[in-house]
């Protein structure tokens, strides 16, 4: 990696100030809330995850089907194709989630009915909303949708969000804890999350068998909790003028996008890749689909793909050489104009885990970040099929970098 060039001292401070203000949300579970009254998302209006599809742009297999799979749950048509083609046709109106105030992981839609988790923050921000993952390959944010998958939406956002809701302890219960603990422990707080599940089972009162043995069984759905975390974190850094901190990355099937402090509002976009990695049996990487999802605000947040060189299961599960994951961690960790307090995992001692990353010294660096992501079939019907790495694009951060330093008044592929 060639060296970093220094910042100048404005700059320098406006980084300094956003991660600060990144560093003072104290992120805690709030209460069950339909996205309808938390969100103001309207009948006829779907959030989706990743930036903003371009005008007359159809979202790619996995999305539209995620997307039609949501307009039959809420009753505004009866079969995919009638809601692909009100999708196709714009009687839906589409939001990106990271304007709606929420994020979801890969093809993560949001519909008016559905229940989220309200995030608070101890700090005196304003609230996060967290989706609530259903467990299986197959699913609605993979695409899939029929009796099975709208019986385990039901279940998700009944059943499981009112015994948490009821579990939860009588003090307010912070996430971050619960997140650096499972770095501690291995996770990636991306695609692995096991101690992460724990450490929230640890810190609830008694939860009904079935509903502790589905959690137990399904750590992915911690994710989902951590992000929203992520991201009212991240937001408080937005609007600081001049600095270079990303404040998301998130893809939507066909592109990546990302958005800087500095520019609050602009989004900078690229074409998103094909995540390569570990597939389960009876695929390979002829059937992955362009990466997508707005979970990738772990790695903006510093973890994921930015602490693989902390996460040693991860990368065998990825079916990557460990020694390209410690290399790759660690380039990633150079990246940060700041760190995460309050220990972390060993393996990345030193310096620690990264906090506030850094556009310009993407930019600076001629590579992308490192993403890890789960994979869906490009048919977008097969659901889940695998674990791996994608690469958000340098050009985002090129362009974000130009942007901010004056060279352009509106990035190449951005929208504002």
């Amino acid at each position: 990696m060639p060296p970093l060039a220094k910042p100048d001292d404005n700059v320098a401070t406006a980084n300094d100030t956003a991660v600060l203000q990144v560093a003072a949300a104290a992120p805690v579970f709030g209460r069950p809330v339909e996205a309808r009254a938390a969100i103001g998302l309207a009948d006829g209006e779907l959030g989706h995850a990743g930036p903003p599809f371009d005008a007359g742009q159809t979202p790619p297999p996995t999305v539209l089907n995620a997307l039609a799979g949501a307009c039959i749950h809420e009753g505004w048509a009866k079969t995919f194709d009638e809601g692909r083609s009100m999708v196709r046709a714009g009687e839906i109106r589409l939001r990106a989630n990271h304007e709606i105030g929420v994020v979801s992981p890969m093809a993560g839609t949001v519909r008016p009915s559905q229940t989220l988790f309200r995030i608070d923050d101890r700090a005196g921000g304003p609230p996060g909303y967290a989706t609530l993952a259903e467990k299986g390959r197959r699913v609605l944010r993979f695409g899939a949708y029929g009796p099975d998958v709208a019986a385990q939406l039901s279940f998700v956002e009944n059943e499981v969000a009112e015994a948490l809701d009821r579990a939860l302890p009588d003090a307010p219960l912070e996430i971050l804890p619960l997140v650096r603990t499972a770095g501690e422990m291995g996770d990636d707080t991306h695609q692995q999350n096991v101690a992460g599940m724990y450490a929230l089972l640890a810190h609830l009162k008694p939860l009904p068998v079935e509903i502790h043995a589905w959690l137990a069984s399904h750590p992915q759905h911690f994710l989902n909790y951590a992000m929203a975390a992520a991201k009212m974190c991240l937001d408080r850094g937005r609007g600081v003028a001049g600095s270079t901190v990303v404040t998301a990355i998130t893809r939507n099937g066909i592109d990546c996008g990302i958005q800087v402090a500095g520019a609050d509002g602009v989004w900078f976009k690229a074409s998103a890749p094909v995540p390569v990695g570990g597939f389960f049996e009876g695929f390979g990487q002829a059937d992955a689909h362009v990466d997508l999802g707005d979970s990738a605000i772990m790695e903006t947040f510093g973890l994921g793909g930015c602490m693989a060189h902390a996460s040693p299961e991860i990368a065998r599960t990825m079916d990557r050489d460990w020694d390209e994951a410690v290399a790759g961690g660690r380039a990633m960790r150079q990246l940060f104009v700041g760190r995460h307090t309050g220990g972390g995992p060993a393996l990345a001692a030193p310096d620690g885990l990264g906090l506030g990353l850094d556009a310009a010294r993407v930019a600076a660096s001629g590579r992308g970040v490192r993403i890890h992501t789960g994979i869906s079939h490009r048919d977008g019907e097969s659901g889940w099929i695998g674990i791996g790495v994608a690469t958000a694009p340098y050009a985002c951060f090129e362009a974000a970098a130009s942007f901010l330093d004056g060279e352009a008044k509106v990035a190449p592929g951005s929208t504002e």
